[in-house]
């Protein structure tokens, strides 16, 4: 049986091999974890689609399109000695796909897409907020703003940047999107996120000043009409910096758009 790349977002091209979890002349099972593929989304494990013996095709290391044979999954042990495949040298630099298919999406986004950004600080002194994530109520308040049902989260991997998708957010409470972050973004870091989990934004949260950033200005991701980016918390108080596509904002809705998001947070 042939094991293909999938696609496992809607935008992808390719993936590359990061790391065999089974060795070449190996017997495997159906369900087990066989291979570990990084794209610019999202790192994620491949199963073993059935019982058998397995013939590495790609190597680690290497980058392939989707749909392109990785592996094979044959009944029987090939004849010979099986030896097995080893992750190839990094590339000059060190940076890994994931890093490098952001920075080509950044210069993407760079290019094609007229950037605007507006900033307000709001008053966040009035909310107590428990053991909950400071980045659930920005969720919150941006799902209501806008209104749009599914907000992706920007989370800091060793390997670059994810974005998971909290799905349907109107309909959730505060603790449970701060509960779905935190878990979204463990599974992140762990590289355990399902594709379905980095698909299906309509705009994104991230949290500039979590190290203690005032005030950034991230960059559009292609196909969302903008992402608001939260800055450091002095005093109860903060900078929010909504940066846009001008093809879907002009100045005054978008600064519109982020008054309704203070207001939101007001409510909280």
């Amino acid at each position: 049986m042939d094991v293909e790349l999938p696609k496992l977002a809607d935008t992808l091209v390719e993936g590359t091999v990061a790391r065999w979890l089974k060795q070449a002349g190996q017997a495997v099972r159906k369900g087990e974890p066989l291979v570990e593929i990084e794209t610019e989304k999202v790192s994620s494990e491949l199963e073993a689609p059935a019982d058998g013996v397995l013939e590495i095709v790609v190597a680690a290391g290497e980058t392939v399109p989707v749909g392109q044979v990785i592996a094979r999954i044959s009944g029987e042990a090939p004849v010979g000695v099986h030896h097995a495949v080893t992750a190839a040298p990094p590339a000059a630099g060190g940076m890994s796909s994931m890093r490098r298919r952001i920075a080509e999406r950044m210069q993407e986004a760079r290019a094609r897409i007229p950037q605007g950004a507006c900033v307000r600080e709001v008053d966040l002194s009035h909310i107590q907020r428990g053991s909950r994530s400071w980045t659930a109520y920005f969720v919150k308040a941006l799902a209501a703003a806008v209104p749009v049902g599914n907000v992706g989260v920007a989370v800091e991997v060793p390997e670059g940047l994810v974005v998971p998708v909290l799905k349907d957010v109107p309909a959730l409470g505060l603790d449970q999107v701060s509960d779905q972050i935190a878990d979204l973004a463990s599974r992140a870091r762990e590289g355990r996120l399902q594709p379905e989990e980095v698909t299906g934004g309509g705009f994104t949260v991230t949290n500039v000043g979590g190290g203690g950033t005032l005030m950034a200005f991230p960059l559009v991701n292609p196909g969302e009409p903008g992402i608001l980016a939260q800055g450091a918390i002095r005093d109860g108080r903060c900078f929010v910096t909504l940066c846009y596509d001008r093809r879907r904002y002009d100045d005054y809705s978008a600064d519109r758009l982020l008054a309704r998001v203070a207001e939101e947070l007001a409510r909280l």
